[in-house]
């Protein structure tokens, strides 16, 4: 319960303004690097209330039954904080990974631009592909390991 606490304390205490579109590098790097994504490849929607669907400023991975839903419940509950509905899987499914950023956008909630984009996936922590893309997409976003102990997990059976 302690290293929970901690996790949504860490999240949400020290929140630093993470840009919510991909980095920009100088044009020699960029096509160096040969990015599978343009700046154009996709288009920022405000809606009329002011919100927006943006790209996430944390990413939380962790093992599967390791607790990354309760963790991403429980963080959902502040006001600043809004998290996408499911797992995504944009970075470590080639198919999704296709579709490019504006498909990654549409999948994240609406959200105001003082409020922290969070998602999801656990099978991230399990894909090599996963670290690198992140980072081309945008270095300075945070990635959240959640993992648990074992040895203290319980299983309940009945007979």
């Amino acid at each position: 319960m302690a290293i929970f606490l901690l996790g949504a304390a860490l999240l949400i205490a020290q929140p630093q303004a993470v840009p919510s579109r991909p980095a920009t590098s100088s044009k020699a790097e960029a096509s160096a690097q040969k990015e599978p994504f343009k700046k154009n490849d996709f288009k920022e929607c405000l809606s009329p209330n002011g919100t927006l669907q943006q790209l996430p400023q944390t990413v939380i991975i962790g093992v599967r039954k390791g607790g990354t839903r309760a963790l991403l419940e429980m963080l959902s509950l502040h006001p600043d904080i809004a998290a996408a509905e499911s797992e995504v899987h944009f970075f470590d499914w080639e198919e999704h990974y296709r579709n490019g950023f504006q498909w990654y956008i549409n999948q994240m909630p609406l959200s105001c631009p003082h409020q922290i984009t969070v998602e999801k996936t656990p099978a991230y922590f399990t894909c090599p592909k996963v670290p690198e893309r992140v980072y081309k997409m945008n270095k300075l976003i945070r990635l959240r390991q959640w993992l648990f102990c074992p040895k203290h997990s319980y299983t309940r059976q009945s007979y």
